[in-house]
């Protein structure tokens, strides 16, 4: 697999003698306790896509404000007496982001990389995570959930969708791995 770093000056010295991550199963611990308080002190669980969607909406609702005052799925949303970015979850996601960028920077992680295998250019490996990501977000909106919220939160609460959901990442994680990994193995 082929690493390639792009160093910019600022980040240059938040990446130098990284430090090493953190055990995963500590990590899960800590992931489940956050969970656990999460349920505790808000009374909900843990999900980043309606995040993503009242961003988009507020954006949509800005600039094509009739458009959005007709569409019934977009009231869910923006139809409330609060402003539609005012939502746990919008503070959650940008916590999430905070987090990581400070975490990035104590742990001197802080680089811009591109992990792909020798047989994919970078245009093409960025184009297919964008891609990707792009297909998760639309399964997200028609799942009514991400991986956090289907996963994490509905497989916590035994769930029966957030265990479908798990299993149904799992064996598309596979079948997809199938078809790509020739673009990660090296030509030895």
């Amino acid at each position: 697999m082929e690493k390639q770093n792009v160093k910019q000056p600022f980040f240059q010295k938040f990446s130098e003698n990284p430090k090493p991550y953190m055990n995963p199963y500590t990590a899960g611990v800590i992931v489940g306790f956050i969970l656990f308080l999460s349920f505790i002190l808000i009374g909900k669980g843990l999900g980043a896509s309606g995040a993503i969607t009242r961003s988009v909406l507020t954006f949509i609702s800005l600039f094509v404000p009739d458009h959005a005052a007709a569409a019934p799925y977009y009231q869910k949303y923006l139809g409330s007496t609060t402003h539609s970015l005012y939502d746990w979850l919008v503070f959650m996601f940008i916590g999430s982001a905070v987090g990581g960028f400070v975490s990035g920077m104590m742990n001197r992680r802080m680089k811009v990389e591109i992990f792909k295998g020798e047989q994919i250019s970078n245009k093409k490996r960025l184009y297919l995570a964008f891609l990707g990501g792009f297909i998760t977000f639309i399964g997200a909106r028609l799942a009514e959930g991400c991986t956090s919220g289907h996963g994490l939160t509905g497989g916590a609460m035994l769930g029966v969708a957030g265990w479908i959901f798990l299993m149904g990442v799992f064996a598309s994680g596979f079948i997809t791995a199938f078809f790509i990994r020739k673009t990660w193995i090296s030509k030895e």
